[in-house]
C-alpha cells in the first residue's frame, strides 16, 4: 500500500511516495520515477545499508530538533516535516530565501554567527528564550551570513527579521 510524505529538505518541501507492495519496497520524489530499495540497518547505531535499484550506499540518520541531519554518500541534508500554513524553527521556515524571522517573541540569548561567515542548512543562528525555553533558531539552506538585526538581550517580536544570508547555490536535492 502505498503512502504519501511530505517533507523539507534543505528548506524545500518534497513529496515521498512510498509504496511496500507487491513483495518490493519503492520510493518516488515530486513524482519521479520510483526507485527500488532494500534497506538494513548495518548494526551500527544511526547507519542504515540502502540498496538503490541494485546499488549499494549506506546513510546516517540522526535527529536533529524535529527533523533529521541525513548523510548519504557524503551529501549532507536536513530533513523535517512539512505541515500547512506556516512553519519555522528546526527544519527552517516559510521565510523568504535569505531571511530568517522569529518564529515566536523572545529575548535574544544567543547569536551563533557573525556576519560573513558561510553556515549549511540546519546551522543554529540564534537562541530565543520564551516562556523559560531556549528555541534554537535554524538557518532553512545554506549561504553567506549578510546582516544580524538583533544582539544577546534583545526582544524580538514574532515575524521579526532576525537575520539576513545570501543563499548558496546548487542547494536542490
Amino acid at each position: 500500500m502505498a503512502t504519501r510524505h511530505r517533507f523539507l529538505v534543505a528548506g524545500r518541501e518534497r513529496i515521498v511516495v512510498v509504496d511496500d507492495s507487491g513483495g518490493r519496497l519503492t520510493a518516488a520524489i515530486d513524482d519521479g520515477e520510483p526507485l527500488v530499495l532494500d534497506v538494513a540497518s548495518a548494526g551500527i547505531p544511526g547507519v542504515i545499508s540502502i540498496l538503490i535499484e541494485g546499488q549499494p550506499h549506506s546513510a546516517y540518520v540522526a535527529r536533529r530538533g524535529a527533523g533529521y541531519e541525513v548523510v548519504v554518500d557524503g551529501r549532507r541534508f536536513q530533513v523535517g516535516p512539512a505541515t500547512a500554513g506556516r512553519q519555522r524553527g528546526a527544519v527552517g521556515g516559510k521565510d523568504h530565501p535569505g531571511e530568517v524571522t522569529a518564529p515566536l517573541a523572545g529575548v535574544v540569548i544567543e547569536v551563533r554567527v557573525a556576519v560573513g561567515d558561510v553556515v549549511p542548512a540546519g546551522q543554529p543562528l540564534v537562541v530565543i528564550e520564551a516562556m523559560k525555553m531556549q528555541n534554537e533558531i535554524l538557518c532553512p539552506l545554506g549561504g553567506t551570513i549578510a546582516a544580524i538585526h538583533y544582539e544577546a538581550g534583545q526582544r524580538a517580536e514574532q515575524g521579526a527579521l532576525l537575520v539576513e544570508y545570501t543563499p548558496a547555490e546548487g542547494l536542490a536535492l
